[in-house]
This record gives C-alpha cells, sequence and structure tokens, in this order.
C-alpha cells in the first residue's frame, strides 16, 4: 500500500530539478544528473593563490580560499541556489557540501585544518527562514571531509539589514561588531574553514573571519558553494 501511494504522489507531483525544472529520474535527489555535471566548477582547490584568496586581500587574512561554482545570472545553479535559501530547500547546501567535500579532501591544502564552522544567522532572521543554509554546506563539507564541525561557537549578536541592495562599503559598515564568538576555548591555536553559502562582496565573511582570528583562531581559510561572477 504504501508503494501504491508513492507511485501515486510521484505520479500527481512528480520530483523535479532544482535546476532545471526537468522530472527527476530514479537516484537523482533534488538536482539532475544533468545539471550537476554542468554547474561550473572552479579549480581554487588547485592553486594556493586563487580567484578567493585574490578577492580578500586587504579585507582579512585567510591562508586558503576555495569555491567550488562560479555563479552567473539567470543559470540552473543560480535557481537551485535560490531555492536552497528561500524556498525551503536547504538539503540542496548539505549535497553539495558532501560534493565539495570529496573534491576537496584530494588537496594537501585540507590538512592542516582542524574544525568547520558555518557564518551564523542572527536568530531573528533563522526564525524568520527555519533554518540556516549555511549550517547544512557545512555538515556536508564536515561529513565529506571527516573534519569537525563547530556548531555555535560563533554568533550574530546584531541584528543587520539585508546586504542585497548594498553596496560594497554599505555592506561593511553594516557588518561591523555584527559577530562574537561564543566558545573561544575552541578556537584557540585551531586553523578554521569558515563556510558559506554564496561569495559576493565578503563582507560578511570578513567580519566573521576578524572574529575568529580575534578569538584566538591561529588561521582562519574560507569555503562557499559559489562566487559571484562580475
Amino acid at each position: 500500500m504504501q508503494a501504491f501511494i508513492a507511485g501515486l504522489l510521484d505520479l500527481l507531483f512528480p520530483p523535479i530539478c532544482v535546476g532545471c525544472n526537468d522530472r527527476l529520474v530514479q537516484g537523482e535527489t533534488l538536482i539532475c544528473t544533468v545539471c550537476f555535471n554542468g554547474f561550473p566548477e572552479t579549480d581554487s582547490h588547485k592553486l594556493i593563490d586563487n580567484v578567493i584568496t585574490h578577492h580578500f586581500i586587504g579585507k582579512a587574512s585567510i591562508t586558503y580560499g576555495f569555491t567550488l561554482y562560479r555563479l552567473r545570472k539567470k543559470s540552473h545553479l543560480e535557481q537551485a541556489l535560490f531555492a536552497m535559501k528561500y524556498k525551503n530547500q536547504p538539503k540542496i547546501g548539505y549535497i553539495l557540501g558532501q560534493h565539495y567535500g570529496n573534491i576537496l579532501d584530494e588537496t594537501p591544502m585540507i590538512n592542516s585544518i582542524n574544525a568547520i564552522v558555518a557564518v551564523p544567522l542572527h536568530p531573528k532572521r533563522f526564525k524568520e527562514r527555519g533554518y540556516n543554509q549555511s549550517d547544512f554546506f557545512a555538515k556536508g563539507l564536515s561529513d565529506g571531509l571527516h573534519i569537525p564541525l563547530y556548531e555555535g561557537c560563533i554568533e550574530r549578536t546584531r541584528y543587520t539589514l539585508s546586504q542585497t541592495t548594498k553596496n560594497k562599503s554599505e555592506r561593511i559598515i553594516n557588518l561591523q561588531g555584527a559577530f562574537k564568538a561564543k566558545q573561544p576555548d575552541l578556537l584557540i591555536d585551531k586553523h578554521i574553514l569558515l563556510v558559506d553559502d554564496i561569495l559576493t562582496t565578503g563582507a560578511t565573511l570578513a567580519s566573521c573571519t576578524h572574529t575568529l582570528l580575534a578569538a584566538g583562531a591561529e588561521q582562519v581559510s574560507i569555503a562557499t558553494i559559489a562566487i559571484v561572477e562580475s
């Protein structure tokens, strides 16, 4: 009976890809194979100096920088990440985190990293959305890399207005003093991999990096799902 009901639901409400809206086939979850293989990956995990490390010159002192994809406007990737962030599909973050974890596991740069920390949301924002997509990405990375995830060791102490309509300098001002280390003892002398979903100006990640280093972290590296193409 359960199989019959599942089959009927699949017929009436077929699962579709969050990227291209085509119907998923057996074995696919949320993202179809065509989209998954077509998302434009970067080679940042192969280069010590790359698009991420260059992005943070003069903004924050990071050791390594990694990003999985280049995000283009009106792309299937943009649609998938929009669903992850705003359409209650945070599992997309976990799937991409596991995938990236498997890729990063092959690079020696990852060997010195002690723990993973996700950029937090303010409790008010978390309540509005119901989840933090970066937590899911961080969990996927943690499982893929077998590196512990430090949950709750940094918090967002100030509710800030949306960054999407702000320019570069406004974003930096908007985030000054917005984060605080809750468990600094966990961070002392550690190399932390700080993760977020999408890198635009980098103001949020820079602010979090300053907070982690001030709390005693020895090094901070950064990983994101995607970087917005200029």
